[in-house]
């Protein structure tokens, strides 16, 4: 049975949350681990930049479905002691209150967290890098945190789970052509589910594509777990990418 999906707000994707540059990140370049000696190896991050380079650029490549796989399968091998989070998780565990996520309760017609999860502890963000072509990223979810169900507009998303459970909810637009034939509210839109189930890690790296995938989703942490994202290209107001919020309702209940 088909959902409609209604948008509520447009905002940051990590508006409200905890944003923080892992050590890891630091000095990022095509020379390895940067540093401009060969002989020094490469560390996963650093292999994971240069294979995004590899695959994203210059901005506006549509990469072949071989280099997606290729991508894929290299962040099939990463694992959380690669970036660094063995202590994050541990502090976050430990540290996290519950108190209301800033951008489930600001907005009009936002559905307050309280509703949703009795609470939701407070998100981090792991700002690993971006250009025009990508962003490399990693939300860390404590124990019933949600993000909000969200599109990616035109973009392709790979997301890597790096441990624990997490609940993942995705849609998928119904053809526009289709949707004409259909009444309802002009901001809402009919949509099939594409996912609606709990991953553990370890777990395959997902795929979202431009029109297919599930490209709007919803995390919500089972357990305190953290997910690696590649998105191509990143969002971006002044090109038009904006991240839309929206809330999913059942087909009888929009007429």
């Amino acid at each position: 049975m088909p959902r409609r999906i209604k948008s509520v707000e447009n905002g940051s994707p990590i508006q409200g949350i905890e944003r923080k540059k892992p050590s890891v990140a630091k000095g990022l370049n095509n020379n390895g681990n940067g540093n401009s000696n060969g002989n020094i190896k490469k560390s996963n991050v650093q292999r994971l930049y240069d294979l995004c380079v590899e695959t994203f650029s210059p901005p506006g490549t549509l990469p072949s479905p071989d280099a997606i796989q290729n991508l894929r399968s290299f962040l099939d091998t990463i694992k959380p002691y690669d970036l660094g989070l063995k202590e994050v998780a541990s502090v976050q565990d430990v540290n996290s209150a519950p108190v209301g996520r800033p951008n489930m309760r600001k907005g009009k017609g936002r559905r307050s967290a309280d509703k949703r999860a009795g609470f939701a502890p407070p998100i981090t963000y792991l700002h690993v890098y971006e250009c025009d072509s990508f962003s490399i990223g990693i939300f860390c979810l404590p124990t019933s945190a949600i993000l909000p169900l969200h599109n990616h507009p035109g973009m392709t998303v790979l997301s890597k789970l790096l441990y624990g459970s997490m609940h993942i909810r995705s849609y998928d637009c119904i053809d526009p052509t289709d949707i004409q034939q259909i009444s309802g509210p002009p901001q809402s839109r009919l949509a099939k589910t594409k996912i609606d189930t709990v991953y553990t890690s370890p777990c395959e790296t997902s795929i979202l594509c431009p029109r297919t995938g599930g490209n709007i989703h919803s995390f919500t942490a089972v357990t305190s777990c953290a997910v690696l994202d590649v998105l191509a290209p990143p969002y971006s107001e002044k090109d038009g990418r904006h991240c839309t919020y929206y809330r999913d309702y059942p087909y009888s209940k929009l007429p």
